[in-house]
This record gives C-alpha cells, structure tokens and sequence, in this order.
C-alpha cells in the first residue's frame, strides 16, 4: 500500500465507515497547501463525512473555510501560546468527538502531538505538502513518526521522508492535490482577456500562475522571456498571482526591456480563464515543490506545461507526452522548450489531449479523496 493513488479504489461509493475529520493549520497564507485543504475536506464532506477546521483567525483559511459551510474553530499556535493551543485542541477533539485529526504545518503538528498525549483517539494523520528538505534530527524524526500515517503530495516527498528521517514505507503515503474535472475543463481563450492586456491576437502567450515567491522561478522566466524576444518570437509572458516577490521582479522586468511584452495581472480567484488564455504554461521552479496544483489544473484544461526538474513536476510532466522539462535556473533550456512547443502548434495539442487524458485517470478531486478515506480506513482499522 505503498503508492494510495495508484490503488483501485471506487470514488463514487464513500467508505462504510463515516469519521470526524479536524484539519489543523498554523500558517496564515492562502497558497497551494492551504487550497489543498480546503478542497480536501469538501470533496470528503461530499463522501459522507463530518469536517472541522482548526486554524488561526488571521489567516485566509479560517474565512474561507467558514463561508464553504465548515465549523471553524480560532487557534493560535505559535509562540509561547503554544501549551495553550495544545490545551485548547484536546479540548476541541473530546469535545467534537474527533475520530481523525489531521495536521498540516510544523507548528500545529508539534500542538496536535501535545494535545494527543495519552490519548487512544482521535488517530493523528499528517499531511506533508513541500518538498524543502528535513532536519534528521531526533525532535524532527518524532515529529513524522508519531502519526499513524503521513500523507504527502508527491512520490518526491515521500522518499525524502523515508531516507531523511526514516518513515516506514507502510506509513507514508502519496496522494497529489485533486483536480475538479468540470471547473478546469477545456475552453476557449476569453477574447475580452486578452483585448483587456492589449496582446496581438497572432502572439504566442505563454504563462506562470503561483505566489510571487524566489522558488518559483520568474527571474529566470524573465530571462527566458528575453532569449526568445531576441530570436524573433512574437511572445508575450502573463504572470498571475501576488506574493513578496513582486519588488524584485518588476525591476527585472525593466532592467531587461520587457515592459511591453510582461503582464502582471496580480491575484486571481478564479485562475481557469487564465490558464485556458495560455498556449502554454509553464512552471520553472526551483525547490519546494510537491506535485503543483496549477500543473494539474493547466493539463485539466488541455495545456502542455513546460516544467523543471524540481519535487513532483517531473511524476505529471511527462516530455513528450504532457509537456517539456528544462534543468532549474537554466533559462536557455527554458526558452529552448518554448520555442519548441510555439514551432509545433500540432504537438502543443496532442500533449494538450494527454495531459487532459491524464488529470481523469489519476489525479481527480474525487480520486484523492478516495484515496485520503482509504488512508483513514487503513489506520482507523489498527
């Protein structure tokens, strides 16, 4: 049981078995991860089962998960609030009669080991999402071999987990971020979008969708950028999403000429229309990546994504078949790939039709929350 989501499991028949589900979160931001849960604990709503969520009322998760209809209960974990947390969690899991409390970041994993102790339920599960390395220390080693099972987005992730700090193989588990089939099916480009950045309609538009972050990769995107601007390519760049990182890449931007050729359209709820725009996406990361949920959501849409060789793009960017990979920070590789798929408009379709093809066999919301209900049935079961 080494590998959830290649197990057969039937997603339109819910397990027997009904639990209680807690997810915990310390972190405050509104990213991959804290999308992840969201979407988790409403596809397994779907199947059947009760959702709590425990998380910091600052952050973004907390008002989210309130209007989708969950109860939200307001937890500061950090800092020397911490005893408190792990006083008022166990409360919560007795109190809620929580049969599986399921972590997410560091902090809240070290407060739901605390509020656990000595206590037979509910089972601790934990979800790892980055693929930044781990510590092999002793404090670390606890902290991932305590829970009964820890769920990882990437067979990446998980083998770290087992060579860093030497998680038994029969408790870890990959389960990639679902993708809802209906939301990112494939679609014409909105004209309005691209008459609103003023991009030529006979422009090749390639595209990123992230948080502005250094690990994501935009400089050397940018510098890729550049590269096919020089080759003669008529090409423009749309950068979707907000993040710290935006300071360093608009002088970027202008240190290399590319006011008329880059748009940032900032943070967007709904990414689809977006990505269907794109003629291509493309994800050139460098580090912490598990298996991007915007990936899974461009071949959903029938786009190739040119990816990197970093965390779990390389288990759903297949070359060839779903895309093209390019070394990290290496931004003639990146824009040798791109000039590929602009040369080949008949390849970047069929590549298109697999990854679409691809999203349905494996990796659909409604697959990963079987997969995750199996998981819990297997530990429920000890």
């Amino acid at each position: 049981m080494e590998i959830i989501h290649q197990m057969s499991y039937d997603t339109r028949t819910p397990s027997r078995q009904t639990y209680t589900i807690l997810h915990t979160e310390s972190s405050l931001g509104w990213g991959g991860q804290e999308r992840r849960i969201l979407a988790e604990a409403l596809a397994m709503r779907a199947r059947g089962h009760r959702l709590l969520l425990a998380c910091d009322h600052r952050g973004e998760l907390f008002p989210r998960g309130q209007r989708a209809g969950f109860p939200v209960f307001p937890l500061n974990f950090g800092g020397w609030r911490n005893l408190g947390a792990g006083w008022a969690l166990r409360w919560l899991v007795r109190a809620e009669r929580v049969d599986i409390l399921n972590t997410h970041s560091s902090l809240d994993s070290w407060v739901g080991m605390l509020a656990l102790a000595g206590l037979k339920k509910p089972i601790l599960v934990r979800t790892r999402h980055l693929s930044t390395p781990v510590k092999s220390s002793r404090p670390t080693r606890w902290l991932y071999q305590a829970p009964r099972a820890t769920i990882t987005t990437s067979e990446g992730i998980k083998e770290l987990l087992q060579q860093r700090v030497g998680v038994a193989p029969e408790r870890v588990f990959s389960i990639p971020t679902g993708v809802s089939l209906t939301e990112f099916a494939p679609r014409q480009a909105d004209a309005s979008l691209r008459e609103g950045l003023q991009i030529p309609e006979d422009s090749f538009i390639w595209g990123m969708v992230s948080v502005l972050r250094s690990w994501k990769g935009h400089l050397y995107a940018l510098e890729a950028l550049r590269e096919l601007l020089d080759a003669g390519l008529q090409t423009h760049l749309v950068v979707v999403g907000e993040g710290p990182y935006r300071s360093l890449i608009e002088p970027k931007i202008k240190e290399l000429g590319l006011d008329e050729q880059v748009r940032l359209v900032g943070y967007q709820e709904d990414v689809a229309p977006w990505l269907a725009l794109m003629d291509v996406v493309v994800m050139a990361s460098y580090a912490h990546e598990g298996v991007p949920q915007a990936a899974l959501q461009a071949l959903a849409l029938g786009k190739p994504v040119v990816g990197t060789y970093v965390g779990g793009i390389p288990e759903v960017i297949i070359p060839g078949e779903t895309g093209l990979l390019a070394p990290p920070k290496d931004s003639h590789a990146l824009a040798e790939a791109l000039r590929q798929l602009w040369e080949h408009p008949e390849l970047r379709a069929e590549m298109g039709r697999r990854g679409r093809d691809l999203v349905i066999q494996k990796y659909s919301l409604e697959q990963m929350a079987a997969a995750v209900e199996g998981v819990y049935d297997l530990v429920w079961g000890k």
